[in-house]
């Protein structure tokens, strides 16, 4: 009982250590203490089997901070050497951001463009019930990323239900691959008469900013006014790439905050030069839009640089700091502030908000979307994706032929358009392995309104210089 007892003292001293630094009435969890103290006596006197004393603690750590939020995390030895790959080399894995929603079950925010899991058909707002065959229940974020990454060249199977048919789980396998993720995809006019073109930006990363200034660039060259950014379904990725892609855009003033406890800002980022680009602009917004892709959202939209149009955002806007602990071996993830938009919005749903409080961005004009033509929107992506990074040599097969192969499907096109849609019947036949059926093209509504506001916006201007 003497080592007991001895075990007890020293969680005692080591948690009092610990919460000294931030708990100014520190005292008032005293009681606290002592019943942690009565748990772990009592747990390795009575339990049945011996247990790991490390592990016992391990297991209390891990629960303290998943009951703070999903992206709050203890992470042990091995969990922190996953921590040190995904900042130093590469991994192979599927290619979604997933996150954990109001209920614990793991969700897809959005699978990223060309990855496997892209190419598998996994869809945003997919909840996944099993990985290989183990249920999801009560597993945490980094649980999951652990489970779903692996070799390249080795499957995973996931069983999800989407949106579109919550009730029917389906089974997908997924081919683990190197991810590699292209920031800037389907750069294109939308409006030849009136100069609108569009550029579709999947994640920030290193390269984001410059690999949009020539997007632009090109789009200029082809007689571009005005611009339509889409971050819809955009995960969000480095903060430093969405300050430099605002930076093109603002002239001057903040573009976004941070603020720990008690409201306290910690670090403020400005715009430094005189905007790159002052063409009008359009930023589509989707509700899996998250991270930096709100912020960029909330800097042009406080700043009256863009007008942003689609669905209100996922409100994912907090900043987690990691804490190294025992010697390095250890570390703690913690949430230590919120991101704030320029005129002092939060960005963040906090985990008891509710749909009225303020959180995320929200559109200057709605346009809402189903669930039924999100998913057409996402195959009109998926088939454009295949399209670009076709070998040509495929073209030269298919060319005459009337028909294309899309992920092992057979599609009969009639005068299809340069947009992927097809005109004249307003449909498009599939033709399955084992059955048929008829699929109804969905205009991208949100799309259009922001093809219509810029037309607008561009005839404003063009009378006021021709006054």
């Amino acid at each position: 009982m003497k080592t007991k007892a001895l075990l007890a003292l020293t969680v005692v001293v080591a948690f009092s250590l610990v919460m000294s630094q931030a708990a100014p009435k520190r005292d008032d969890l005293y009681e606290e203490y002592e019943t942690l103290t009565t748990i772990v006596d009592k747990i390795l006197s009575n339990y049945v089997t011996d247990v790991d004393k490390q592990e016992l603690f391990y297991g209390a750590f891990e629960g303290m901070l998943q009951s703070l939020d999903p992206y709050s995390q203890f992470l042990p030895p091995p969990k922190k050497e996953d921590l040190d790959i995904d900042t130093t080399g590469e991994f192979g894995g599927v290619g979604i951001e997933i996150t954990l929603d109001e209920h614990k079950t793991l969700t897809v925010i959005t699978p990223l463009e060309g990855t496997p899991a892209f190419n598998a058909g996994v869809q945003a707002g997919d909840r996944i019930w099993k990985i290989n065959g183990e249920s999801t229940d009560g597993m945490s974020l980094l649980d999951a990323v652990k489970r779903l990454r692996g070799k390249k060249g080795n499957p995973v199977n996931i069983t999800v239900t989407h949106e579109t048919n919550p009730r029917e789980p389906v089974e997908i396998t997924i081919v683990r691959d190197i991810i590699k993720i292209k920031s800037i995809v389907d750069v294109r006019m939308v409006d030849d008469k009136a100069g609108i073109g569009y550029v579709r930006m999947t994640q920030f990363q290193e390269k984001t900013a410059q690999d949009m200034d020539a997007a632009i660039n090109d789009l200029l060259e082809q007689g571009m006014q005005a611009l339509i950014l889409d971050l819809r379904f955009n995960p969000g990725g480095l903060l430093a790439s969405a300050v430099k892609v605002c930076d093109r855009f603002i002239d001057k003033g903040v573009i976004v905050s941070t603020k720990g406890r008690n409201n306290v800002t910690k670090e403020v980022f400005r715009a430094h030069n005189a905007a790159t680009y002052r063409f009008p602009m359009a930023v589509l917004v989707s509700r899996q839009s998250a991270s930096a892709s709100e912020i960029v959202a909330g800097a042009v939209q406080d700043h009256k640089r863009a007008v942003v149009i689609g669905s209100r955002t996922y409100g994912k806007g907090s900043v987690q700091s990691i804490i190294s602990l025992n010697k390095g071996k250890c570390a703690m993830r913690l949430t230590t502030a919120y991101y704030y938009t320029p005129s002092g919005r939060l960005i963040h749903r906090k985990p008891d908000a509710g749909d009225d409080d303020d959180w995320g961005i929200y559109p200057d004009i709605k346009v809402e979307m189903s669930s039924e033509e999100y998913l057409q929107l996402w195959k009109n992506w998926r088939e454009r994706h295949i399209d670009e990074n076709r070998a040509p040599e495929d073209d030269a097969k298919d060319e005459g032929a009337g028909t294309e192969t899309v992920d092992d499907q057979d599609v009969k096109t009639a005068d299809e358009g340069a947009d992927g849609t097809t005109e004249g019947t307003g449909q498009t036949e599939v033709i399955g392995p084992e059955e048929t059926e008829k699929e109804t093209v969905v205009v991208d509504k949100q799309l259009e309104a922001a093809k219509l506001f810029l037309n607008g916006q561009l005839f404003h201007e063009r009378a006021a210089t021709a006054k």
